[in-house]
């Protein structure tokens, strides 16, 4: 149940609570007014357990109300950390989540002297997608690859759509033969299980490229030798991954 539902749940609740919160006690002092013959103790009695009869069904429903107003909280934070932090088509990180991830894992890796690499991953002909099957068979591609990236890595490995059929992924405490291995892995595992459209089976792959932080290494450094690297392997015939030497410069 969504927030807006639960706040018209909670008020409906609120309104029957005060209608049969005001209908006990009415039932109660019109039996005590009915009857009568009551002397002064019996009265006093009477209202007093009236009253605690009232407390209780208080403090019954209150309990009801705050469980209520507690799954509210929970399901509107949880609903502003995936809109902040998530990519709402494919479920991982955000660019921007992303990023400030591998900025952490940076620092980490520096501080600790541990080994880090990333790899940006592209779809390949993803367009030709696009144009053949429409764009909603586009979406369901980026859902797929995603999907299968987190599957055929590490619950440690961070995810995260970089831009358009582009996807950033962190590998903590991994050199680059290691991550080489693992990128390997998902690479070959997107070629051999393709993805199911109408009564046609669409084969998907994916050229990667992928470095290993330096010490030196800023932000921008390491991205950009990881997206020399991509456009490496696009160039040179798709369906694999390049390693970024230490060094590289800017291609025009």
């Amino acid at each position: 149940m969504n927030p807006k539902a639960l706040i018209i749940s909670l008020t409906k609740d609120i309104n029957r609570f005060l209608v049969s919160n005001i209908g006990v006690l009415m039932v109660i002092l019109s039996f005590i007014f009915l009857t009568g013959g009551y002397d002064k103790k019996e009265f006093i009695l009477a209202v007093c357990l009236s009253g605690l009869i009232s407390l209780t069904f208080n403090l019954l429903s209150a309990k009801i109300m705050k469980r209520k107003m507690e799954r509210i909280i929970y399901n509107s934070f949880e609903r502003v950390e995936t809109q902040l932090y998530f990519d709402e088509l494919t479920s991982v990180y955000n660019r921007k989540s992303g990023i400030n991830r591998l900025i952490e894992e940076m620092a980490r890796a520096k501080r600790n002297k541990q080994p880090l690499s990333i790899a940006m991953l592209d779809i390949d002909n993803f367009k030709t997608i696009n144009d053949t099957y429409g764009h909603l068979v586009g979406d369901k591609v980026l859902n797929h690859i995603a999907l299968l990236i987190k599957n055929f890595l590490r619950a440690s490995d961070i995810v995260s759509r970089y831009g358009g059929e582009e996807f950033l992924i962190i590998l903590p405490e991994t050199d680059e033969i290691k991550a080489f291995m693992a990128l390997e892995r998902v690479r070959e595992n997107i070629a051999k299980r393709p993805l199911k459209v109408g009564n046609d089976k669409l084969y998907l792959t994916v050229s990667i490229g992928m470095a290993e932080v330096y010490f030196n290494d800023t932000l921008t450094d390491f991205i950009h030798r990881a997206d020399m690297a991509l456009l490496q392997a696009k160039r040179t015939g798709k369906n694999r991954i390049e390693i970024a030497p230490k060094y590289i410069n800017a291609i025009d």
